[in-house]
């Protein structure tokens, strides 16, 4: 998915299902640009969180100098955002068209 990532950002689907995750974790300026050492624990929970291991293989495949690891993660966060505004939008616009669909059948 990493390696595909605008493809999948082209999908009104893809955004959609960006809505039902849950957020990446804490403060994008907290957030590191490396990524974890293979075999490496995970902090405090067992479990990781789907868009910050989206984010890691995106830089992995992206931004494989580490001067460039900065700018593509800021460019990732930003397009991300972006995506899950898109998805809100479309949700909004998706309900409005299902009132407008149900007035008329009344």
């Amino acid at each position: 998915m990493a390696c595909n990532f605008e493809t999948f950002a082209d999908t009104q689907e893809f955004r959609a299902m960006l809505l039902t995750l849950p957020p990446p974790s804490g403060d994008s300026a907290l957030r590191t640009t490396a990524p974890s050492a293979p075999g490496a624990e995970m902090s405090s929970t067992a479990e990781g969180n789907v868009l910050d291991d989206l984010r890691e293989k995106w830089l992995e495949a992206e931004a494989a100098e580490l001067d460039e690891r900065d700018e593509s993660a800021l460019l990732f966060d930003k397009r991300l955002e972006m995506l899950m505004q898109i998805a809100e939008q479309e949700r909004t616009n998706g309900l409005e068209c299902n009132a407008s669909s149900e007035q008329e059948l009344i």
